[in-house]
């Protein structure tokens, strides 16, 4: 690829490293206002719990207040018995007691009622403390450990920022200015091209795409989404049967090799099951010219010779090779023709 390219990859990288710490860092705040909350809740609980407690003790004073004034009256009636003159008025002075006995007796219930709440909500209290301190102790460790994490996001946003410095000044400024604008439209500028698709989209490439970006030779873009490509072989490579151990490239690569037949010819390149096969098509009649199977290789090291030379084309059509032994149809030879650089 393009030496640029190659900067642009990694400069991909790291612009994505560095929007990952910078989304990182910018979640701390909101992360330690989560942390605070539940601390604050913690707190919250333990001061409903006093309050509680506090309320009580006060309702509790209220009503032994009343019962003291209410004792109050019962012996201020009893002080005015002396003085009474007739059956009505003693009988009513009775009543006026019996009453205030009576209230005497509600607000005693009430004053257990509340002794009763009062051991619950200390209860609660003790409960909401030890709850409070354990929680401080780990909300404390928390907050140390996120604002560590921050610390550490800064330093690294400063590496990625001064490597992404450096990275810029080695690369064209045209092509810069083109990866900064796809960058903000779309968020990622390059996408990778495997298996003749752009990982970005999924769309497959058209062949004389592929072509241009195998060479190598000018940057190319996705039809589809507009992203920069590039393109590793090695990131072609996939394994062939498990235990086997061969790694080779693409399991179906196409070729033009310029020095095999009379006027060159296209070869398909197999890798299956541990066996590597090239079948070869005359270029001008697409005729079928050799077939070679090896056993246990890869043809990247068996047909390292017929490869040498040869330019990579592009065939969709995965069982082609088996549909068409003898002789490729007219529109894939028309097609891998155009492939070819005009003479």
């Amino acid at each position: 690829m393009p030496a640029d390219l190659d900067k642009l990859v990694e400069l991909q990288a790291v612009d994505a490293e560095l929007a990952q710490l910078k989304a990182r860092l910018a979640a701390v705040p909101e992360t330690l206002k989560r942390i605070d909350a539940q601390l604050a809740s913690a707190r919250q609980r333990v001061e409903d719990a006093r309050a509680a407690i506090k309320n009580g003790e006060s309702q509790k004073r209220k009503h032994e207040q009343e019962i003291k004034s209410l004792n109050e009256q019962i012996e201020k009636f009893r002080s005015q018995s002396s003085s009474i003159k007739n059956n009505e008025q003693y009988k009513a002075l009775l009543s006026e007691i019996a009453h205030a006995e009576g209230e005497i007796g509600l607000h005693e219930e009430k004053i257990i009622e509340v002794m009763l709440k009062a051991d619950a909500l200390q209860a609660q209290l003790t409960a909401a403390e030890s709850a409070l301190k354990a929680e401080t102790t780990v909300i404390n460790q928390q907050k140390a450990e996120a604002e560590k994490e921050a610390e550490t996001d800064r330093a690294g946003i400063a590496q990625a920022q001064a490597r992404s410095a450096v990275l810029r000044k080695d690369v064209d400024d045209t092509l810069l200015a083109n990866y900064d604008r796809i960058l903000r439209s779309r968020g990622r500028a390059l996408a990778e091209v495997i298996d003749h698709r752009c990982t970005a989209c999924q769309v497959m490439l058209r062949p004389q795409v592929l072509s241009n970006l195998r060479n190598g030779q000018e940057v190319v873009h996705c039809d589809s989404c507009g992203r920069i490509l590039y393109y590793i072989p090695d990131h072609n490579v996939t394994k062939v049967a498990a235990g086997t151990g061969i790694a080779h490239q693409a399991e179906r690569e196409w070729m033009f090799i310029p020095s095999m037949g009379t006027s060159g010819a296209f070869a398909v390149f197999i890798n299956h099951k541990g066996n590597a096969t090239m079948k070869a098509y005359d270029a001008l009649t697409g005729e079928a010219i050799a077939r070679r199977v090896e056993k246990n290789a890869v043809c990247q090291a068996i047909f390292a010779d017929e490869m040498r030379d040869a330019r990579n084309l592009f065939v969709d059509e995965a069982a082609l090779e088996e549909k068409y032994k003898e002789q490729l149809p007219p529109e894939v030879l028309d097609d891998l023709r155009h492939q070819l650089p005009k003479p």
